[in-house]
């Protein structure tokens, strides 16, 4: 399955279909190349429509504890896709994600939150009015330990949910 594919699939049915979500979850370059495309290309629909799937897919309940429908690794790499869109109203959308269950809260990386900059993200967040809004604030002052931020976002990283 190739991204042209992925996305004149979505933007024809829009709909994120099965096919194309085994494939991000089971094809690695297909990952890679993900991540290099919206480095360069945008299309925020699908990257919210993709976050908002697999958001809802974790959130549902486990029919069986050891397998989860939709793995960390799954989460965070929409959420990173989506950071890469660099759009500051995207922050409330990623803490959404983290906020989705005990273990995504615990493993979601911090850095995704603060994608456009913590001090930029700070401002936005104390501009917003929502309990969510004052939570993600506090987080990012509780957590306060972005000093990596550029490395976390560079080409030359390969992290570990790609």
């Amino acid at each position: 399955m190739t991204i042209k594919e992925i996305l004149d699939g979505f933007h024809e049915e829009k709909a994120i279909s099965t096919e194309t979500i085994r494939a991000i979850q089971n094809d690695k370059a297909l990952r890679r190349n993900l991540i290099n495309y919206f480095r360069i290309n945008r299309d925020r629909e699908f990257t919210l429509a993709l976050l908002n799937k697999f958001i809802a897919m974790r959130a549902l309940p486990d029919k069986e504890p050891s397998i989860r429908i939709m793995p960390l690794e799954d989460l965070t790499l929409s959420c990173y896709i989506l950071a890469l869109h660099n759009n500051i109203e995207d922050t409330l959308k990623i803490w959404e994600a983290k906020y989705v269950d005990f273990d995504t809260y615990c493993g979601l990386d911090g850095q995704l939150i603060v994608f456009a900059g913590v001090k930029e993200t700070i401002a936005f967040l104390k501009l917003q009015t929502t309990e969510e809004a004052n939570k993600a604030l506090q987080y990012i002052i509780d957590y306060g330990d972005f000093d990596d931020l550029e490395e976390y976002y560079s080409t030359d990283k390969l992290l570990s949910f790609i």
